[in-house]
């Protein structure tokens, strides 16, 4: 996948020189070496290879951050200029780039960025089953409201879609509406999921999660939904939205544990209402999707590793 948007030199070295399975981020910086979080560690990207030293570590410059920005676009820029301004941009397969660079603005809203100094390149992985120790504290008789809790980058995203594809392995069908506002849970292109996300899922795709909670209600009759990132208060309403409505409801969220959620201004609401029924913590103490435990709505400890 990444030979879509790395120069050939780049590519060839994450393909002969690493593990591509192990390579979940690469940042690339003006002026700066360049890191690979490789198996959840940061490491210098070398001709070599990678190296904990900045020792003979590849520098970026701004035309190779500019050229992989061209590239990811299709060299086509105002064609993704609504992800541009939010500060992203999603390739088919599931990549995400994260654009830091310099906004403007026009009344107060941004309009897009330019000068780019710095890119966040974020590799989906399918790791088959990892949500399994967590399936039956969410799946059981029903389905649970669950919130799965972590910092950045610790393996939240690869876990939904696993789930997803868990659920849909039930003997009874279950409905299944994934809403994937930057297209990195299933990876659609041109519609059709790149990623393993179950037999009995839909998804929509580049929507805002107030979009796509209503409308997918409305149209798709879900009987769960699966989405990634709850952050804005909207955020929170449409889940709370969903829930309300007999749909249950699946989600992401950052954050150090469940216990720190009620020091988020827009979740306090939801912890006090006890809008989720079970919190599954992950960290990448031990590489991405380490299981820290499993809490229910009263704080009880459900499981530990």
């Amino acid at each position: 996948m990444l030979s879509k948007i790395l120069p050939e030199y780049l590519n060839s070295i994450i393909s002969n020189k690493l593990n591509y399975q192990k390579v979940y981020e690469l940042r690339v910086r003006a002026a700066k070496p360049i890191l690979v979080n490789y198996g959840g560690k940061y490491m210098h990207l070398t001709e070599e290879g990678v190296s904990m030293t900045a020792s003979g570590a590849i520098c970026a410059d701004r035309k190779l951050v500019d050229a992989i920005i061209y590239k990811a676009t299709e060299y086509s820029v105002y064609a993704v200029n609504g992800q541009i301004k939010n500060g992203f941009i999603t390739v088919s397969g599931g990549i995400r780039i994260g654009i830091c660079g310099e906004l403007v603005q026009e009344n107060n809203a941004v309009r897009t960025q330019k000068n780019y100094c710095g890119i966040n390149i974020r590799i989906p992985h399918e790791v088959k089953n990892c949500s399994l120790n967590a399936f039956n504290h969410i799946v059981n008789k029903d389905i649970y409201n669950a919130l799965i809790i972590s910092p950045p980058g610790a393996g939240k995203t690869t876990f939904i879609r696993d789930l997803a594809n868990n659920i849909s392995m039930l003997s009874t069908p279950i409905n299944i509406l994934i809403v994937d506002e930057r297209s990195e849970i299933a990876a659609c292109s041109g519609g059709i999921p790149q990623l393993e996300v179950g037999r009995y899922t839909d998804v929509i795709t580049n929507c805002t999660k107030e979009y796509g909670f209503s409308t997918g209600i409305r149209t798709m009759r879900p009987d769960v939904i699966i989405t990634d990132e709850l952050a804005t208060e909207e955020d929170v309403k449409a889940a709370a939205y969903a829930i309300s409505c007999g749909v249950k409801v699946i989600a992401t969220t950052h954050a150090f544990d469940h216990l720190d959620l009620s020091l988020k201004p827009n979740f306090s609401a939801a912890m006090k209402n006890k809008l989720f029924d079970r919190f599954v913590v992950l960290s990448y103490r031990n590489g991405p999707g380490t299981y820290e435990g499993i809490y229910d709505s009263n704080n009880t400890c459900l499981y530990y590793p």
